[in-house]
């Protein structure tokens, strides 16, 4: 008997040890993958220095680890015991407010004015936007800064006690949205705005357990937005309008973003969110305007779901100013190889569009790069670029020319785009010396 209890101990340990191993390789039963910011390490190539030196040991350790059958329920598991005993949340930056809110430790900052930038960072900030809007305006074009709000702003009663310092300094979004609407320049001041319709708006502006805000509250921002846009360009492009909103309880990305990159096993208790259908009615197509909008991830609710693709004639999503997308899904380019004078003579209207959170960095940079090349670029330059913007858009449409510019692109190892710049720029001055040769 004694014997038998043993074997089956035995067989049961066996057991547990191979279940991983199956779970891992026949994916059975299925995991849910982890949400977040989650990178899985690549199995490593063996060599022998990398044996020698120890770093294939360590790589490989790594990858075992992070690829172990069961793995996401365990992490999962984990988690759950942390928060639940401990109060403890394994997501970065993540904080649990009164009552369950989450937010984010950038957001509390803002709050605060524990990031304030300082006055004079500011009033140098505000005075190269100034410079880039009346610049742009004498051009026919025009710049929108949209300062989103953000959910600490939004709700600061369920921000814990214990973040809150002794001395509560200047906000960069105010003082940035004092300075940058008595200069003239036109600006939309989230904050102010839905701290204004907090105790009256019908439905919810920011979700319990996501940081970004809500589609109805995006949505009455675009409105906003299209307003503005259509006043600073002269022109009527479209009626928007929200209608058909079912508030429930099953939500959509990414009203429970935070709640998901902290990986948890029980259910989040927050409540119903609003979704309207957003409607786009008497659409003018020769009237929409060539955008580019500079945003972080709260611009992602509104080019991600194609709703630009509806709005404007063209546009681009630059991320950060680091990354420049389009909404026809092409490759991602780094924004570095985006030539930014030519940008500027095909593009109606410049959006910055950020969050308190990232306020920090007043437009990531690009009032900073507009005021560089418009301070000493003229109207000839503007011309110029306007041209070379044509012969790639003429490239573009041949096959047989781009086919030639991925070769050339190819063999000299850099970028497509830059490819495309180089051949436009010689076509350009062969233009002009032809042009400039006396008859």
């Amino acid at each position: 008997m004694q014997r038998r209890v043993k074997q089956f101990l035995f067989l049961v340990l066996m057991l547990l040890l191979l279940l991983p191993n199956v779970q891992q390789h026949l994916n059975w039963p299925k995991m849910k993958n982890l949400k977040g910011a989650i990178s899985k390490p690549k199995l490593p190539q063996w060599s022998w220095k990398n044996l020698w030196t120890g770093s294939f040991q360590d790589s490989l350790n790594t990858y075992v680890e992070n690829n172990i059958g069961y793995r996401p329920d365990l992490v999962r598991l984990h988690n759950q015991l942390q928060y639940t005993l401990f109060d403890t949340v394994n997501a970065q930056a993540v904080v649990v407010g009164k009552d369950g809110y989450l937010f984010e430790m950038n957001y509390i900052k803002a709050l605060y004015g524990i990031d304030f930038v300082g006055e004079e960072k500011i009033i140098a900030d505000v005075e190269k936007t100034i410079f880039v809007d009346q610049w742009l305006r004498k051009n026919g074009k025009a710049l929108l800064v949209v300062l989103a709000p953000g959910k600490a702003s939004f709700f600061p009663e369920f921000v814990p006690d214990k973040y809150r310092p002794d001395t509560i300094k200047p906000t960069n979004h105010d003082r940035y949205y004092e300075l940058l609407s008595t200069s003239g320049v036109a600006v939309i001041g989230g904050n102010q705005w839905f701290a204004a319709m907090k105790d009256t708006c019908r439905y919810a502006l920011f979700p319990k357990c996501g940081i970004h805000w809500s589609y109805y509250g995006l949505g009455l921002v675009f409105d906003s937005v299209f307003t503005r846009m259509e006043h600073l360009l002269g022109r009527k492009f479209v009626d928007f309008e929200m209608n058909d909103i079912v508030v429930t309880d099953k939500l959509r990305s990414p009203d429970r973003d935070l709640w998901d990159g902290m990986n948890l096993m029980q259910k989040p208790d927050d409540y119903p969110m609003p979704y309207p259908k957003y409607v786009f009615n008497n659409t003018i197509k020769d009237s929409m305007p060539s955008v580019v909008t500079v945003a972080d991830s709260y611009y992602w609710q509104w080019f991600g779901g194609g709703y630009t693709l509806r709005s404007f004639r063209n546009d681009q999503f630059w991320y950060y100013n680091a990354q420049a997308l389009t909404p026809d899904n092409t490759k991602a380019r780094d924004r570095k190889h985006v030539d930014l004078f030519t940008e500027v003579s095909r593009t109606d209207l410049f959006m910055i569009l950020q969050t308190d959170a990232n306020m920090n960095r007043f437009g990531f940079g690009l009032i900073d790069e507009l005021y560089e090349v418009l301070k000493d670029n003229g109207a000839e330059s503007l011309k110029k670029a306007a041209e070379i913007a044509a012969i790639i858009d003429g490239i573009r449409k041949s096959d047989s020319y781009m086919l030639m510019i991925r070769e050339k692109a190819a063999a000299r190892g850099i970028s497509e785009e830059e490819m495309l710049r180089l051949d436009a720029g010689w076509v350009w001055e062969n233009r002009q010396k032809t042009q400039a040769k006396p008859d």
